[in-house]
């Protein structure tokens, strides 16, 4: 009897204290309305994209999948630490830019393995 009147204080405690309860309806609507949201992707791909997919296309035939991912990470923490630690406006505009290019640099493996897109390159 102890055992359980343990768990369901350590429940109550972590989901439904009055601090927690915003945050525990909050997710729980979320996990309801989560498969609402699921897009059919058998009819999507990347072609959609337009002319942005050939850009991204061309540079992911020049360099593979895992190394792309790797260095768009890198731009992307690289960008964020510079951003963060800019004063001036110009370098935080040129720091958003290695973020914009780290993030177009993992686009086609977020959108292959992530998202569930095909992958017409």
């Amino acid at each position: 009897m102890k055992p359980l009147k343990n768990a369901l204080r350590s429940l109550y405690r972590n989901y439904l204290s009055p601090k927690e309860l915003v945050t525990t309806l909050v997710a729980l609507v979320l996990s309801f309305l989560s498969p609402l949201s699921m897009a059919d992707s058998s009819s999507t791909n990347i072609s959609d994209l337009s002319t942005a997919s050939g850009i991204i296309c061309m540079i992911s035939d020049y360099i593979s999948g895992p190394w792309l991912y790797g260095i768009g990470i890198v731009l992307i923490i690289v960008g964020a630490v510079a951003i963060s630690s800019s004063e001036s406006s110009i370098s935080k505009m040129i720091s958003t830019v290695f973020v914009g290019l780290g993030i177009a640099a993992c686009a086609v493996n977020i959108v292959k393995n992530h998202l569930g897109l095909s992958y017409t390159c």
